[in-house]
């Protein structure tokens, strides 16, 4: 089962997969795993810290794999300003419906 992770996390883990592509899954998990005990910088900063403040967890998102945390308010937040913010792609009812999708998908995706 996926670990979930902070959304910032998730998004260092997938910097570095990118970074480490050609290399073996055991290869990378070895790179992974050297993160905590070395000296870091940048978005490997985070997956440092990461791993300091939540051991087992940096190890079963390894293991496992990772989701983003999705925080609902934020991500409302952030669909909400973009829908007011832009002007009709078709007509109004039709932006509403689209708008409706987006916010029923994001709830979708929290169970």
């Amino acid at each position: 089962m996926r670990v979930k992770v902070p959304k910032e996390v998730a998004e260092a883990f997938d910097f570095h997969h990118e970074c480490l592509n050609g290399m073996s899954d055991d290869e990378k998990t070895l790179m992974f795993m050297t993160i905590p005990s070395a000296r870091v910088r940048g978005k490997a900063t985070i997956l440092r810290n990461f791993a300091m403040e939540n051991p087992c967890k940096y190890i079963e998102a390894l293991i496992n794999g990772y989701e983003p945390e999705i925080n609902i308010q934020d991500e409302l937040s952030n669909m909400i300003t973009l829908w007011l913010n832009k002007p009709y792609v078709g007509n109004e009812q039709e932006d509403i419906e689209n708008f409706a999708h987006m916010v029923t998908k994001l709830f979708q995706q929290q169970k």
